[in-house]
């Protein structure tokens, strides 16, 4: 089974040094939008099950799930960690490890009006970021958008507030196999962003693409209002303690949360 997810957030209010100046309003629920696979079914949470994409996919055995949940509850006290085994029904989803193969991330320059070229080094930045928390993961540019695991382009905004956007897509087993960012230029109010607002939603939006939930820290990155593009020290050990689980449910079958 494939799944994808739609993982989004507003940005309600931009750091101290570049504050956004549209008026705040209530984040909206993450929602599917229209024209997905037809094959799609919307859940509660507002994720969307791909039949056709239903492949049989191995589980992490007894032990190794039982492991999972100690490590998880030893380690898991400096982390935001139980906020994704909540909302995925105690799986855990990640990239699979990769033996130091980089991630290929393909940018699409252009689309929006306000598009510039120094937009492209907000999202290196990011994905530097992401490389420094210490997960193991790395990133490399292709020119092939057909080759590429993540994708990311740019808009002039969302219709509603939000400020960023990550759909991704993973099997049954919670391997995380292709990611989609869109960044807005403008809010939905039409104010173009500062710098420091477009680099926080962009740090925030990579978070995502690694499988990382929203935090309810506001000094975290991953807290749903973008405020901040400096990695606290839990969204480090998030990233780290989600990388060290195996990917895939942490209970059995049957087994109450």
């Amino acid at each position: 089974m494939v799944i994808a997810d739609r993982v989004s957030h507003a940005l309600a209010s931009a750091s101290r040094e570049a504050a956004v100046s549209a008026p705040r309003e209530p984040l909206p629920a993450p929602a599917v939008l229209a024209g997905r696979n037809p094959a799609s079914r919307s859940t509660p949470e507002g994720d969307s099950v791909d039949r056709a994409g239903a492949t049989n996919t191995p589980t992490i055995d007894r032990l190794a799930r039982l492991a999972a949940r100690r490590h998880l509850s030893r380690e898991g006290g400096g982390t935001y960690l139980d906020s994704l085994i909540l909302t995925t029904d105690s799986l855990v989803r990640r990239w699979p490890d990769r033996n130091g193969t980089p991630l290929r991330v393909y940018l699409i320059e252009g689309g929006a009006p306000d598009y510039q070229p120094r937009l492209v080094e907000f999202v290196r930045d990011a994905l530097g970021r992401g490389e420094g928390t210490g997960m193991g993961v790395r990133f490399s540019s292709t020119s092939d958008s057909t080759d590429a695991d993540i994708v990311v382009r740019w808009i002039d905004h969302f219709s509603f507030d939000r400020a960023g956007q990550t759909d991704l897509t993973w099997d049954q087993a919670g391997r995380v196999r292709k990611a989609a960012i869109s960044l807005a230029l403008r809010t939905n109010a039409g104010f173009l962003m500062p710098d420091a607002s477009l680099l926080a939603v962009a740090v925030h939006e990579t978070g995502h693409a690694l499988g990382l939930p929203h935090s309810a820290d506001s000094a975290d990155v991953m807290f749903p209002a973008a405020r901040t593009g400096t990695l606290s020290e839990r969204d480090r050990r998030t990233a780290q303690l989600l990388y060290q689980l195996p990917t895939g449910p942490l209970r059995d079958v049957g087994e109450t949360p």
